[in-house]
């Protein structure tokens, strides 16, 4: 006699068990999965003030998109280095991100950032030309 017969004799529902098992596996994998996207969904505004510093030209750039009410787009704009350097406002740096304040939405930003004397950057950014 095999042990799926004695479960049916005692009444219990092999497949039935491994069923619920599955469900249970399924709704603890989509809830913890929930919980990723609302802590990413949460921290980044609260995270911004703490990660985009001044230390670097990319961080200070980021720091400046937050500062201008923007801080989902300040840890997904894309910074891409210039060749050009400027000696008045520093390295040109052209930032691509998405602004919902603008008529046209994506805003390819033209920015400069010059460190100065207390090893912090400045930044100096715009739309071009």
């Amino acid at each position: 006699m095999s042990i799926v017969r004695v479960f049916e004799i005692i009444g219990i529902d092999w497949f039935e068990e491994e069923k619920r098992g599955k469900v249970k596996k399924r709704r603890k994998v989509l809830t913890i999965s929930l919980f990723i996207v609302v802590v990413f969904a949460i921290f980044p505004p609260i995270l911004a003030p703490m990660v985009h510093d001044q230390d670097s030209p990319r961080s200070a750039l980021r720091e400046a998109i937050y500062k201008d009410g923007h801080p989902y787009q300040s840890f997904f704009a894309f910074i891409k280095k210039g060749e050009y350097q400027d000696h008045e406002y520093g390295q040109r740096y052209d930032v691509y991100w998405y602004d919902y304040n603008s008529p046209t939405g994506d805003t390819a930003t033209i920015c400069y950032a010059k460190e100065n004397e207390n090893e912090k950057y400045e930044v100096a950014c715009g739309t071009g030309p």
